[in-house]
């Protein structure tokens, strides 16, 4: 009677990629019971070759670790992929593999044996599939907990929580702390503070005494900074900054502000320069949160001020823009705003000349240099993609 194993027709590892590409064009190619639970191929197709790797080890009498097993677990619980097509995915790859060993194997007359290298190919099934069946079910249970917690700080910053007190509790945040809110824009990285672990969604404890909590609500990062001062929250809150647009709110101490202070970093985040990253702070630029908090009013403003100049090529619209704003930059002095602008002091003059003849505006008059620095910010903000 033949060994199957002893003389190595157990080793399918030289097919490695075929089996692999063949059993992720399974699984991308499967119908799903909805759009939603297919999985990118991006995704599977590392998850699927980690996995054939590992079960052929197997196969060939090698120890496996069932690493792989375990990280296609937690993959598809953060992905949302059911478990029934989890393990409908093994079960692919066991027939895949079990047909290529059998192939191999035709011309083999003693039954035992390939009964035994059948029994051998769905063991190492079965044991892969249950460890990821597992590690779905763990990965989806502590997703279901911090779901919780998402949706109670959601709550607790829209307003729609009431009992604070127990919210607190839940929500892990100490008592008696500052309290900072952080909008930071849609579309910018996500920055952890040096030395800390990264935080899943909805939780994130910084490695100093400040404890944050965060979700994704409409298209931006809400961050809930908990710190002993409003100095340690406030550098907390920088670190979101970094490489980001990010508004911050006032520091507060009772969770029943916190709807207020997420309004007041919105607009803080919405107040910030055009492309620009850093940190608005609600109050450092009092002129451009109140010009975004009414856009309606802001945009009526810099069209009654700035019709004459919005009439023009817009290659020379933006050119006496920018003049205007290098002279309100530099303090009214038309040489530092010649110097930032790269022409002579002269041509500054000439240019702020055309603004008063086409706006009606003498930027030398106190009341119109008011109007046309409010209306140029107004259109900056408006004209901002954030």
């Amino acid at each position: 009677m033949s060994d199957i194993v002893g003389d190595g027709r157990h080793d399918l590892r030289d097919a490695l990629e075929r089996l692999s590409a063949q059993v992720a064009d399974g699984i991308l190619h499967a119908e799903p019971t909805s759009q939603e639970t297919r999985l990118p191929a991006a995704v599977v197709q590392p998850l699927v070759r980690a996995n054939v790797a590992e079960i052929l080890a197997a196969l060939a009498g090698e120890t496996s670790s069932l690493a792989p097993a375990r990280e296609t677990g937690r993959v598809t619980a953060a992905e949302g992929m059911p478990l029934d097509l989890l393990q409908h995915a093994y079960r692919l790859a066991g027939l895949r593999i079990w047909e290529e060993l059998a192939r191999r194997l035709r011309s083999q007359s003693d039954t035992a044996a390939l009964l035994r290298a059948s029994s051998r190919v769905w063991f190492a099934i079965d044991r892969s599939s249950n460890v990821a069946v597992r590690a779905h079910l763990e990965t989806a249970a502590g997703l279901g907990e911090n779901m919780a917690r998402t949706e109670l700080l959601r709550g607790v910053l829209t307003g729609a929580v009431h009992d604070l007190e127990t919210a607190r509790r839940a929500l892990g945040l100490p008592a008696d702390m500052m309290l900072m809110v952080a909008v930071t824009a849609a579309g910018t990285p996500s920055v952890p503070a040096p030395g800390a672990a990264p935080a899943s969604e909805g939780i994130g404890v910084e490695p100093t005494r400040v404890t944050t909590r965060r979700l994704t609500h409409e298209g931006a990062r809400l961050t809930l900074v908990a710190a002993p001062t409003s100095e340690e929250a406030h550098d907390a809150v920088a670190r979101l900054a970094v490489n980001a647009r990010t508004g911050a709110s006032r520091p507060f101490t009772n969770l029943a502000h916190a709807p207020a202070a997420l309004a007041q970093a919105r607009t803080a985040v919405r107040s910030l320069p055009p492309g620009q990253f850093g940190l608005a702070r609600y109050g450092d630029r009092p002129l451009d949160a109140l010009l975004v908090a009414d856009g309606e009013r802001a945009a009526e403003l810099a069209t009654a001020v700035l019709s004459g100049l919005r009439d023009r090529d817009p290659r020379d619209e933006e050119l006496l823009l920018a003049t205007i704003e290098a002279w309100f930059e530099h303090g009214g002095s038309g040489t530092k705003a010649a110097a930032a602008l790269h022409c002579h002091r002269n041509t500054v003059l000439n240019r702020l000349a055309r603004v008063a003849d086409l706006t009606g505006r003498d930027i030398n008059d106190p009341r119109a240099a008011a109007e046309l620095y409010a209306a140029v910010r107004a259109l900056r903000l408006q004209r901002d993609p954030a």
